[in-house]
């Protein structure tokens, strides 16, 4: 079975157009190295904009606490350096420095661990007393192998 080209399609010699098994096994394989090379670049590609979400919901909350801290110094320079913190990320929100708390990409969740003025650095519980810093509730590690939970 010779192929001739007939008005840009392939024919055999009898007048069937069509593939033969060989093209359609070609063609299969270069499909699935292209979708199993694509498949593992897309996860790392939501991978990394998960970890860019939580690094810019961090920084907003850490700029929202710093802004609380600044009002309520400006609006009693008298009180001590742990009252002008907020006790709660809800008083990001009550005071309007915040519209609302945004979720933590990697849990999906509002919920943020914190730390206060008065706890020690890199102390695992905080004693409540205000929100000086705020970290991620997640367990997992980054691209860059730091935990989430230290960023």
């Amino acid at each position: 079975m010779l192929k001739t080209a007939v008005e840009g399609h392939m024919a055999t010699t009898d007048g069937r157009f069509g593939l033969t098994l060989i093209e359609m096994i070609v063609c299969t394989v270069i499909i699935g190295i292209l979708s199993a090379t694509a498949l593992p670049l897309s996860r790392n590609i939501i991978g990394r904009e998960k970890e860019e979400a939580l690094k810019e919901n961090l920084r907003v909350l850490r700029e929202s606490i710093d802004r609380y801290h600044d009002k309520m110094t400006a609006k009693n320079p008298n009180l001590p350096e742990e009252s002008c913190y907020p006790t709660t990320l809800d008083d990001l929100v009550a005071a309007r420095v915040l519209r609302r708390v945004p979720k933590d990409p990697m849990t999906n969740s509002a919920t943020w661990r914190t730390r206060s003025t008065t706890d020690p650095i890199g102390a695992a519980h905080t004693d409540g007393l205000n929100i000086f810093d705020v970290f991620s509730t997640a367990t997992g590690t980054a691209s860059d192998g730091t935990p989430y939970s230290r960023w």
